[in-house]
């Protein structure tokens, strides 16, 4: 019960961020790959923000995919090759739940990414 619960609020924060969040695209330096309950993904120096707020550049962004239902919210794709150090290209759902915190969704698109910036 209480996983099917956390499944349950997880689809609803993504159906609410998906919602309310518009799409950006950014390059920057691969910091350290996380897991969490639910969500994995990288932390990224935002270098360059190519689509979206500039006020994103030169801070760390969390980029990630959630273990959300993929019939309803097609994941996007994390490149199995990166690491640390490496550039990278972002393209996805930008989420601000806290004043200059920003976040980028990998759920929603199959187009949606985080892979090398020269791929």
């Amino acid at each position: 019960m209480r996983f099917k619960s956390l499944l349950i609020f997880i689809s609803l924060f993504i159906f609410i961020s998906y919602c309310m969040a518009e799409e950006v695209r950014i390059e920057g330096k691969a910091v350290e790959q996380f897991q969490r309950v639910g969500a994995w993904g990288w932390v990224v120096s935002a270098g360059s923000v190519l689509n979206g707020p500039e006020e994103m550049a030169g801070r760390n962004v969390s980029v990630y995919l959630t273990s959300a239902n993929p019939e309803e919210y097609p994941p996007g794709f994390i490149d199995p090759n990166i690491v640390v150090g490496d550039r990278v290209a972002v393209y996805g759902l930008l989420e601000t739940a806290e004043p200059d915190v920003y976040d980028i969704l990998l759920v929603g698109s199959k187009e949606y990414y985080i892979k090398p910036a020269s791929s």
